[in-house]
């Protein structure tokens, strides 16, 4: 297919060189001049421009913008979109990009892959970051079926596993295991930078290791992200916070009172119930 996908950081640059390496002519928007070169030169798409005329020849277009732009898209960007082409993004909250998408474009069907690094811009781009993602479509009932069946065929010709949500059940659930990790992980970056005095933070950057990395990794990547999805998931991720603080008093709790019995037990009931989330 003659793909085109506008916004060519981490997930655009990425999608851009696993789309070629399966025989698709991918076009890419770069939003400047110097990153137009930087994506020459990376290859990441077999022809790409700053023009957005270069989207008329598209059978397919991938969105791959930050989720304000999504929202309140240029109007030249919907201008540059034929009719007839279908559409995707993959923005990480669903509600209000369908919401605006499906009044501008008729064949617009909204999805999120669950894939990402830390990293962001042009450079950060590589062909493997989908192997065995889970991709959430989000089709309303206003969809085209013929357009969920063509973005389903090329997000699983990816090595993908496609997941089928409402906008709304996408928001909730992603609120939760996508969402709340930024926050959570920032705070505890903030907690464990706390100055007491500078021998003893010397001592806990020193002494940070693969368990401190691993759990405040989503904390140390891209704050325009997190910044959004409190703005555009408020409520959800608010809800996410609190439910959060919950289970972290209850813990608090059990170690005031020295309960360590049940302390244990809901230690290991933790460790039970994340099997079903990470395979």
């Amino acid at each position: 297919m003659k793909i085109g996908i506008v916004g060519l950081g981490l997930i655009g640059g990425s999608l851009g060189l696993k789309l070629q390496s399966l025989n698709h002519t991918i076009y890419g928007i770069a939003n400047n001049e110097f990153n137009e070169k930087k994506a020459k030169d990376k290859k990441l798409a077999n022809y790409v421009s700053c023009d957005l005329s270069l989207l008329k020849k598209c059978e397919l277009i991938i969105l791959a913008l930050p989720i304000k732009d999504l929202i309140n898209p240029s109007q030249r960007l919907v201008a540059s979109i034929p009719q007839e082409t279908i559409l995707t993004d993959v923005g990480s909250v669903k509600e209000p990009i369908v919401n605006t998408w499906e009044n501008l474009h008729p064949l617009f069907i909204g999805s999120h892959p669950m894939a990402g690094t830390e990293r962001k811009g042009v450079d950060s781009g590589f062909e493997g970051l989908f192997k065995n993602s889970k991709w959430i479509i989000t089709p309303t009932q206003n969809s085209d079926l013929n357009a969920v069946r063509t973005i389903s065929k090329l997000i699983t010709s990816m090595d993908c596993e496609i997941c089928q949500a409402s906008p709304k059940e996408h928001d909730e659930a992603v609120s939760l295991i996508s969402h709340l990790p930024i926050f959570v992980a920032s705070a505890l970056i903030q907690t464990a930078h706390t100055n007491n005095n500078q021998s003893l933070l010397d001592l806990k950057q020193k002494l940070a290791a693969t368990g401190f990395a691993d759990t405040s990794r989503v904390g140390g990547g891209n704050e325009q992200l997190g910044l959004d999805l409190a703005i555009n998931n408020q409520i959800n991720v608010l809800n996410a916070i609190n439910n959060f603080k919950n289970n972290l008093n209850i813990l608090e709790s059990l170690i005031k009172e020295k309960n360590w019995e049940l302390l244990s037990s809901k230690l290991a009931e933790a460790k039970e119930i994340r099997k079903n989330f990470i395979n």
